[in-house]
């Protein structure tokens, strides 16, 4: 009988995961706006490592599964939540003490849902609701170029997006999952692939207003869906509670 390892390679990624993060809470604490920022899109680069790698290795586990939401409950729940308060929710006293839960709340929710349907019926390649790191990184991106650029309204436009992701985290709208890399596959997975490695490039170029674009371009994408499947005469379930049946 094989003995279980606890620490393995995609364990180690999780484990970096949450050290980012952490760092992330002490940057935002300490007024490093873009740090913070970047140390959480960081955290997401590993959040979406960790389950590759663990898939490829042979290493999936319901341990890891769960050491993976614990991880983005920092990472993506706390991180993104004192960020937007210490950029500029501190400023709306009570109020913006409750704005600024809400993304460790809903994240907290949305890990718990998506734990519990990906053991019911596996994981899939799409998600139902934002993924809580998405979420994050477009909180993380409005500070990032905010701090860059010093634009003004974009101080105003967390107040529109912190509580907008924290209900998407919480909704059932669809949302596109990662694309498979091979341009032999055609269709939908081929333009998402080729605008993935187009925001890839332009990362080193211009890689606040990139990370910035295409995540307000990733947070409509799910409302314009299920736009489009109701001109298509389909029916999709718009909800906080899903039925049983869906996956994360």
């Amino acid at each position: 009988m094989k003995s279980s390892k606890i620490i393995n390679v995609p364990t180690l990624f999780t484990a970096l995961n949450l050290f980012a993060g952490f760092l992330s809470v002490i940057q935002a604490a300490a007024g490093n706006y873009a740090s913070a920022g970047w140390l959480i899109f960081i955290a997401s680069v590993f959040d979406a490592l960790d389950g590759r790698i663990a898939r490829a290795s042979g290493h999936a586990s319901d341990f890891g599964l769960q050491m993976d939401s614990l991880g983005d409950v920092v990472s993506a729940g706390l991180a993104p939540s004192v960020l937007v308060y210490q950029f500029y929710l501190y400023k709306l006293g009570h109020t913006g003490l409750f704005l600024s839960f809400l993304p460790l709340l809903f994240a907290a929710f949305r890990l718990a849902r998506f734990n519990l349907y990906t053991h019911k019926a596996g994981k899939k390649n799409d998600f139902t609701g934002m993924p809580a790191p998405m979420a994050a990184v477009t909180l993380a991106s409005t500070t990032i170029l905010s701090d860059h650029t010093q634009w003004q309204f974009l101080e105003r436009l967390i107040l529109l997006l912190v509580p907008l992701v924290s209900l998407l985290m919480a909704s059932t709208l669809k949302y596109d999952g990662f694309p498979r890399f091979s341009l032999r596959v055609k269709g939908k997975n081929r333009i998402k692939l080729i605008a993935f490695l187009a925001t890839f490039l332009l990362l080193f170029v211009v890689p606040q207003y990139a990370l910035f674009t295409f995540m307000m371009i990733y947070v409509i994408s799910g409302p314009v869906g299920a736009v489009i499947s109701l001109i298509q005469n389909e029916e999709p379930e718009i909800s906080i509670i899903p039925k049983e049946e869906h996956n994360s």
